[in-house]
């Protein structure tokens, strides 16, 4: 448990640099091209971004230090490349049942999951699109931070392209469960 609060504690200083930054940007948006909207899409919106930043600065920011040199990127860690679908059943196995490692399951497997529900829930809430387009943008979106992760100190995983798909699509499932048994409440968001 101590290690995903540590993961927030880490990303609460890039959401509060992104906070001001996305309220003026949106601001500036809205007022230029006369976007007419809501307050539940736009405080949705502003969380899903906020959401976004926080997810970029633990997977593809590259991490920074202060000092008496001033700024510096941290380089550490080893890179790893698993391209084995699945391995991460075995790996969690291991750390959980044979090594006692309980936090192995709720950061690598859990957190791959949960961190992309999100997409499935909110694209589709705030945007129409088909399930197909939410799929594609969720899996592109992990796509993409996989392959950036290849130039960093960070593994690249196809078990996480596959544990995140598998958290859009429970994204997916949440929002038709909402879309049909509370079909008020999602228009709000249009």
């Amino acid at each position: 448990m101590s290690a995903i609060i540590r993961y927030v504690i880490n990303m609460i200083p890039y959401m509060m640099i992104a906070v001001p930054i996305y309220l003026i940007g949106r601001l500036v948006f809205c007022k230029t091209k006369k976007v007419k909207t809501n307050w539940f899409h736009e405080i949705t919106l502003f969380a899903f971004v906020i959401f976004l930043v926080g997810l970029a600065s633990q997977t593809i920011i590259p991490k920074f230090e202060t000092g008496v040199n001033g700024f510096n990127i941290v380089q550490s860690g080893i890179h790893k490349t698993n391209l084995i679908p699945f391995k991460v059943l075995f790996e969690t196995y291991q750390e959980v049942f044979v090594n006692g490692y309980i936090n192995y399951f709720l950061i690598n497997f859990l957190g791959n999951i949960i961190l992309f529900i999100p997409f499935g829930l909110i694209i589709p809430l705030l945007w129409k699109t088909s399930i197909k387009q939410t799929i594609l943008i969720g899996f592109s979106s992990s796509l993409f931070i996989e392959i950036c992760q290849l130039f960093l100190t960070r593994g690249t995983d196809i078990d996480d392209l596959i544990l995140n798909t598998t958290g859009v699509l429970l994204g997916i499932l949440v929002f038709k469960f909402l879309q049909n048994h509370c079909k008020v409440f999602v228009e709000k968001f249009n």
